[in-house]
């Protein structure tokens, strides 16, 4: 093997390494626990420092779920996604249809939610995550999204 192959090699060897590093680096997950009737706090102060850590340039996919869909649904569009958290970052509204599913960033009460629901704000059951609502409609996974059952609401970027 020459010594610009195995330069060659090296390179590619680095770039991968890097390129591995950057993915790792950008995957982050809320998930917390929400209870029938309860307005949530601490799920909020958490909300607020997840769309805060979205500071990656790109991301590749984002999954919804909870222990009501622990599989959930996963939006694979890099474009829509990155949209998707520069908006929960910046606390924009956006709106994008990806994977047959409408998805909206924007503000619901007292804070930002994410829906898949094609519906801002509403009862409409499906995948919505409101924590800062202000009140006991704080969202829900596979279900009603307004005065939910307890559960676990969970989101995915990487």
């Amino acid at each position: 093997m020459s010594s610009t192959q195995v330069n060659i090699n090296i390179v590619i060897y680095l770039i991968n390494y890097l390129f591995t590093i950057l993915i790792v680096d950008c995957a982050t997950t809320y998930s917390q626990s929400f209870t029938n009737g309860v307005t949530p706090t601490s799920q909020c102060t958490a909300w607020i420092t997840f769309a805060a850590g979205l500071t990656c340039t790109s991301y590749s996919s984002l999954r919804i779920y909870g222990s009501n869909d622990p599989t959930g649904i996963t939006i694979t569009d890099s474009y829509v996604v990155t949209a998707i958290a520069v908006a929960l970052r910046a606390n924009t509204t956006y709106s994008a249809t990806s994977n047959g599913y409408t998805l909206i960033v924007g503000v619901c009460g007292s804070g930002y939610e994410i829906t898949a629901t094609g519906s801002l704000c509403t009862c409409t059951s499906g995948y919505t995550l409101r924590p800062c609502f202000g009140g006991s409609s704080w969202g829900g996974i596979m279900g009603t999204t307004c005065s939910a059952g307890t559960q676990t609401l969970s989101l995915d970027f990487s």
